[in-house]
């Protein structure tokens, strides 16, 4: 999920900061049932979340709390961000919903965090506290 790249300019090595560079490796999480469902960070660390079955309702998924993210994110300081990707394939008249979890704030204020039937969308995080203990997110 947020893995610091080395790039290499000019004959310099140097780490990625924020705005460097976009890697995607994606590992697909599909959901195929209409249910509710709290993501794990592996899920989340896939990059990829797909919603194939035809809905008869709207379907939450919740993030996992800050304080789990931010242990699975070693590394990652304030400033600090990774995206993933939501897919919503499914033909019928119904959104794929993202919740916060506990200390992720979710910014904008038309940030609906819906993803409509035969659509994408890329999410992202960015650390806005690297206290240990005291993590938080904001959710793009």
């Amino acid at each position: 999920m947020f893995k610091r790249n080395i790039l290499r300019e000019g004959g310099m090595v140097r780490e990625a900061h924020a705005g460097d560079a976009l890697s995607a490796n994606l590992v697909p999480t599909n959901f195929n049932a209409e249910a509710d469902a709290t993501l794990t960070v592996a899920q989340i660390a896939g990059g990829k979340i797909c919603q194939g079955l035809t809905l008869t309702s709207d379907v939450v998924y919740t993030l996992p709390t800050a304080i789990l993210l931010a242990a699975a994110l070693e590394g990652m300081n304030t400033g600090d961000a990774f995206s993933f990707i939501v897919n919503n394939s499914q033909a019928a008249a119904f959104d794929v919903v993202i919740a916060v979890g506990v200390g992720i704030t979710a910014i904008g204020t038309n940030n609906s965090l819906s993803v409509a039937p035969q659509s994408s969308r890329i999410f992202t995080v960015i650390m806005t506290d690297d206290t240990d203990g005291a993590e938080t997110f904001d959710l793009y």
